[in-house]
């Protein structure tokens, strides 16, 4: 009998240990299929620039749009090459619903150590207040940690969820720098930036990072 149960405990091991191996050989498969989430701020500071940003209606009404244009100019925020996908699904609905009903009060900061302020446990905590709306499979979100007036830079964090355990595969930090017109595009140029920097070189890093064959 006590054979038996070691046989089964470590059936059960390598059996979860394969599944886990190919839940991260599909992250890095062109062809399965990753739902895109869209930008999440739930944790982000705008740093600096606290005039131009405007009033909270005006904050939250650009929260939205950063979102907005990454699908209305979906050819050029072309987030499937940049995960080398054949294409994504899109469900930004998922984060717009979430961000409406943060604070975004909280989001100011005349503080250039804000840029570095997330955690991996903070973005876990994140993840776990999400309703996935019964979706499953691979889902990426954007976690954005700043957009930073003093700093230059937008910093956020490439998060790769099974959507429904609330499970994360792995999240990497990224930055890019912003540029354009206007606070919508100034800062939307950063993200175009941080998708530019992964096409061409953070995805292939992270394949070799967390892609093990067996």
């Amino acid at each position: 009998m006590l054979t038996r149960k070691i046989v089964i405990i470590v059936f059960m091991t390598l059996s979860g240990g394969v599944l886990c191996a190919q839940d991260m050989a599909d992250i890095f498969d062109r062809k399965t299929s990753v739902t895109w989430l869209g930008l999440d701020f739930s944790g982000a500071k705008l740093i600096g620039d606290r005039e131009r940003l405007g009033s909270i209606s005006d904050v939250q009404h650009l929260v939205e749009a950063w979102n907005d244009i990454m699908l209305k100019e979906e050819e050029k925020y072309d987030v499937a090459l940049a995960i080398d996908k054949i294409k994504v699904e899109n469900a930004i609905e998922i984060t717009k619903e979430h961000n409406a009903n943060l604070d975004v009060s909280e989001m100011f900061s005349s503080e250039m150590k804000d840029h570095f302020h997330l955690k991996p446990d903070d973005i876990a905590r994140i993840v776990a207040d999400y309703d996935f709306k019964g979706k499953n499979g691979i889902g990426v979100m954007f976690n954005v940690e700043s957009f930073s007036k003093l700093n230059s830079e937008a910093a956020l964090w490439v998060t790769f969820i099974k959507m429904d355990t609330k499970e994360i595969y792995f999240s990497e930090r990224v930055t890019g720098e912003p540029g354009g017109a206007g606070l919508r595009n100034y800062w939307a140029n950063s993200v175009y930036n941080i998708l530019k920097g992964m096409r061409k070189k953070e995805f292939e890093m992270w394949r070799k990072k967390y892609y093990r064959k067996y």
